[in-house]
């Protein structure tokens, strides 16, 4: 009974979870890298702390369940630490730091799980059969989703709710003036992010221990986020963070937005697929707007990241999803 709740419930509210998690963790970071933290060292860092958080975990937890870790899996692991942990983060954090966090966060996780539909719909992991009211639910999901995100990211609309407490605002928008480069990347990143996630949906398969396989991609996207790190960034002293929002940048995105949240998703994707994983990602923009309004000198507007229509449907789409077909 209680194994059967989880894999009913247990995805949602996981899901949900992270996204909640997920605009904190973008606050953080911008405020981090406007005082001064190199990305390249965060990222590093941020894989460090992941590894060491989940590395015990999996060993204990799935020391009877874990399969052998063939030479097939393990490449199959180290690609999708490259593509999803260094090549997407570190376009997304060089997209962030020529944006604000709020186009990021907007931008991101509408494009997210639109490509992640595309990219399925080809590979044949999502079944879309138009003339049924399923395929036209994720269609218009998915339009829904695309519209709602330009809107609320282009629109602004009345004034709904003023805050009159909270941070300063500078620490939302930062001063880089590369807004033509900045959307470029953030299109980029959430490419990677959904191969990423589709390609997941293939491995997952044949090293079906979720736990693990986070621990192992978070291992090997250390090593390479390292190896980045020294190739651009030449300056030895920007290795020695303070203990100060830096290092609570690295420990809270290495213990929340990597080690839980990829464990999720593996554990996701493995019960219901890639396209019902990534159809969480709109709701963090709803947490970010409620968040910008209490914490930040930011009014809340008609348009801009508060409309719920689009969320609702795309989560409606998500609840009636099927599971994923597997590997071809």
């Amino acid at each position: 009974m209680g194994s059967e709740v989880l894999d009913s419930f247990g995805p949602y509210v996981a899901l949900v979870i992270t996204q909640i998690a997920e605009p904190v963790a973008n606050i953080i970071i911008k405020v981090a890298f406007e005082n001064g933290l190199n990305q390249y060292v965060f990222l590093t860092y941020r894989q460090l702390v992941a590894t060491l958080a989940i590395a015990p975990v999996a060993y204990y937890v799935e020391r009877k369940d874990r399969p052998p870790l063939t030479f097939k899996a393990t490449i199959h692991i180290f690609l999708l630490g490259l593509v999803g942990i260094t090549i997407a983060l570190n376009l997304y954090l060089a997209g962030l730091s020529c944006t604000s966090s709020t186009f990021a966060l907007a931008a991101t996780n509408v494009l997210d799980p639109v490509f992640t539909f595309i990219l399925a719909f080809i590979f044949r992991m999502e079944d879309v059969r138009i003339k049924k009211i399923k395929g036209q639910a994720k269609v218009v999901g998915t339009a829904t989703c695309v519209g709602g995100a330009m809107i609320m990211t282009l629109y602004k609309g009345a004034q709904l709710l003023q805050s009159s407490f909270g941070l300063q605002q500078w620490q939302l928008l930062g001063s880089s003036s590369s807004w033509a480069l900045g959307p470029r990347l953030l299109f980029s990143s959430s490419f990677f992010w959904s191969v990423w996630l589709t390609y997941q949906a293939w491995v997952v398969p044949c090293y079906s221990a979720p736990l693990s396989l986070t621990a192992v991609m978070c291992f090997m996207s250390t090593f390479q986020s390292a190896v980045v790190a020294l190739i651009l960034n030449h300056d030895a002293s920007q290795w020695k963070i303070g203990w100060n929002i830096q290092f609570l940048s690295c420990m809270y995105t290495g213990l929340l937005s990597s080690a839980f949240t990829l464990s999720v998703q593996s554990w996701c994707i493995k019960k219901k697929g890639p396209v019902f994983t990534s159809a969480f990602k709109p709701l963090a923009t709803v947490v970010f707007s409620i968040l910008q309004t209490l914490c930040f000198h930011q009014s809340l507007h008609l348009g801009r990241p508060t409309s719920l229509a689009g969320q609702e449907v795309r989560l409606g789409q998500a609840a009636a999803h099927p599971c994923s077909r597997g590997p071809l």
